[in-house]
């Protein structure tokens, strides 16, 4: 194994069956597990990056100690694979587990801050924002969703909370593309663009794979945004921002936001999860 090396396809394929199976066998309850990040999408460096699981687990589920002691021989596993594979475990979160109706608040935009009934996603987020409070992790568990690749448990659910993120992100594209006919790649673009200042979607043009992946999932996301008259289609396939039909669902976040969540704030699945290893 070289260090600095890009991990190959074939290598990325095995390492996601290898997880797969350590969830299957420490986490019998996981409703789904899925990986984020650099790996699925062909970016992942050798020496440098990590396997960014995420493991979603049935609502109410509660840290207690049977649990932790799964846990704990799961992330013991997890460090082992990334030993065998040059890769670095990030020790200060050991992968993202949060509960099936988390997921839910997360994919519909819980973590997006909302100021005077606008949602404004944070400037370049670094490591302070998301240690300030525990809610911050609801927007990194929304990109998790969008931007992922299934390695254990039932895929329906993936598929749905998926399809549901990426639309949640596609909305928030659409600020940035008022005024102008965008297509398809043009919001690609602007969710891969990480230099403008409100990204916050924890993916870059340096995710090779990205593109070629995660294109039909944000079509799918303008269709649906086109039912809710948030843009509209024009006859050529462009598609166009409809701004009454925007700042509806600018309006709609909000009120969710005062009202419409339900999971409960986050468990001590989540928080406790930074002091098992």
């Amino acid at each position: 194994m070289k260090h600095s090396e890009i991990i190959d396809r074939d290598e990325a394929d095995h390492i996601h069956e290898r997880l797969g199976s350590l969830v299957e066998s420490h986490l019998l309850d996981a409703v789904v597990a899925f990986t984020s990040g650099s790996l699925p999408y062909g970016a992942a460096v050798r020496g440098h990056s990590d396997i960014d699981v995420n493991i979603m687990l049935p609502a109410g589920t509660r840290a207690d100690a049977a649990f932790f002691s799964c846990l704990s021989s799961f992330i013991n596993d997890y460090r082992i694979l990334h030993e065998q594979h040059g890769m670095l475990l990030d020790h200060r979160y050991p992968g993202e587990y949060f509960t099936v109706d988390q997921a839910h608040d997360a994919a519909a935009g819980r973590g997006v801050p909302v100021i005077n009934d606008r949602p404004k996603l944070p400037q370049q987020p670094g490591d302070a924002y998301w240690n300030t409070i525990e809610e911050t992790w609801y927007l990194a568990w929304m990109g998790a969703l969008a931007f992922s690749r299934h390695v254990a448990g039932n895929t329906d659910v993936l598929t749905r909370l998926r399809r549901k993120a990426w639309t949640t992100v596609v909305a928030l594209c659409l600020p940035d593309l008022i005024g102008r006919d965008i297509r398809v790649e043009d919001v690609v673009a602007r969710v891969l663009d990480q230099e403008h200042p409100n990204g916050g979607f924890g993916v870059h043009s340096g995710y090779r794979r990205f593109a070629e992946l995660e294109t039909p999932h944000c079509l799918q996301a303008l269709t649906d945004l086109a039912a809710r008259a948030v843009v509209g289609r024009r006859v050529d396939g462009s598609y166009f921002v409809e701004r009454d039909g925007l700042l509806r669902w600018c309006t709609d976040l909000a009120d969710r936001h005062r009202a419409g969540f339900h999971a409960t704030p986050l468990l001590t699945v989540a928080s406790s999860v930074r002091l098992v290893v």
